[in-house]
């Protein structure tokens, strides 16, 4: 059933009720004051004979005050019975009409004012079709037009750069990073995807501009995870894999533990150790150790981390350990038996174990107040683990 209809039927069944409201004939709550006044006249009247009995008034009198009850009785009923007959007087039948279609227009005008004027009348109007996203040859065009008109946005410039860049249009991609470093050599984010634009013109080697632009990035924010991890590249180039190492080991420590781009950072180093020809030990325990954002900041600098393995059960002497200054800390450590405090246990002897991270102000062996520890679970070293370790 349509709004309309349950509408008109609203407007129909108040039209009614609205009828037989005005001719209904009301019921009269109030005293019956022909009634009253009669009564209160024969009182009077009998009230007059008993003080005429008893001598209080003389006949004259008395007759006299009779004549007033019945004029005043005579009076009384009159207006009465007049103001009954107007009080019932019908209403018109006409003014009733009019009353009537006064109200159905008016709700109809107050309904259709409420309801929306834009409201769709086909269910094909009212589907919405998703909006399809602007291809990058599009986006391109979008930009050019736009920094005609805006020459001096270097965000733009650098995002016409990443586009051409996408689209396999290198030197389109150097000409709108060049404008954009022009405009702005300090944004972090444009320095390193000038210089990886550069790296590819020049067969994936990071050498002249780009290094230059990776120092640059560096110079601005020396904990930029991107500028690290092309760092590293500078450095491989350059044939310094110990510096390779360290750098992008220290970006692993600066990426959060779900960032998609730890894994090619650890695969990178595992074949950087085999370039190098490290010797795998044949029992060690790696523990990636991720801080957070609070203990990045310079005034712990100078703590010590302390990473270090013990057993699970009995005494609490560390068997096997590396204590490392926070600002020279890469975010990775190996414990092997190089590490073992005591010659005679070595870590490749142990078995069920745990592994401590330990940040102190003063390096103290024992726990001192203050100090913030993390305890990984039970491991074997004969599985060779690798654990993540968040200090907060």
């Amino acid at each position: 059933m349509s709004l309309y209809l349950w509408f008109g039927l609203m407007v129909v069944t108040s039209s009614i009720w609205l009828l037989w409201f005005l001719y209904r004939p009301l019921q009269n709550n109030m005293f019956n004051l022909e009634k009253s006044n009669i009564s209160l006249g024969k009182q009077k009247q009998a009230e007059l004979e008993r003080d005429l009995q008893q001598n209080l008034i003389d006949k004259d009198v008395f007759k006299q005050a009779k004549d007033e009850i019945t004029q005043t009785l005579a009076i009384e009923l009159s207006q009465t019975t007049g103001a009954s007959t107007d009080n019932q007087q019908p209403i018109s039948f006409w003014l009733s009409g009019l009353i009537v279609v006064f109200l159905s227009v008016a709700s109809l005008g107050v309904y259709q004012f409420l309801t929306p004027k834009d409201a769709p009348s086909t269910k094909a109007e009212q589907t919405v079709q998703p909006a399809q996203p602007p291809s990058l040859e599009q986006s391109m065009a979008e930009l050019k037009q736009y920094l005609i008109e805006k020459p001096d946005d270097f965000e733009a410039w650098q995002t016409l750069g990443l586009v051409s860049f996408e689209l396999n249009d290198i030197e389109g991609s150097l000409d709108a990073y060049e404008r954009s470093y022009q405009l702005n050599s300090k944004n972090v984010s444009m320095l390193v995807e000038y210089a990886s634009a550069i790296a590819t013109s020049q067969n994936d080697q990071f050498t002249g501009r780009a290094s230059t632009l990776v120092r640059e990035a560096l110079e601005i924010d020396p904990n930029a995870p991107d500028a690290l991890y092309l760092a590293g590249l500078v450095a491989a180039n350059a044939g310094q894999f110990n510096l390779a190492k360290k750098v992008w080991q220290r970006a692993l420590l600066l990426l959060p533990q779900d960032h998609p781009d730890r894994l090619i950072l650890e695969s990178i180093l595992v074949e950087l150790a085999q370039i190098q020809g490290e010797p795998i030990p044949e029992h060690q325990v790696v523990i990636n150790v991720t801080l957070s954002e609070r203990l990045r900041k310079a005034e712990f600098e100078d703590h010590y981390l302390m990473i270090y393995i013990k057993a699970a059960q009995g005494r609490p002497m560390p068997i096997a350990i590396q204590k490392i200054k926070l600002k020279d800390f890469t975010g990775v450590v190996t414990l092997t038996d190089e590490n073992s405090v005591m010659p005679s246990k070595k870590l490749s002897q142990s078995r069920q174990v745990i592994a401590v991270v330990r940040l102190s102000q003063s390096g103290a062996a024992m726990k001192q107040v203050g100090d913030i520890q993390v305890i990984s679970q039970v491991i074997d070293v004969r599985d060779n683990p690798t654990l993540d370790l968040q200090v907060e």
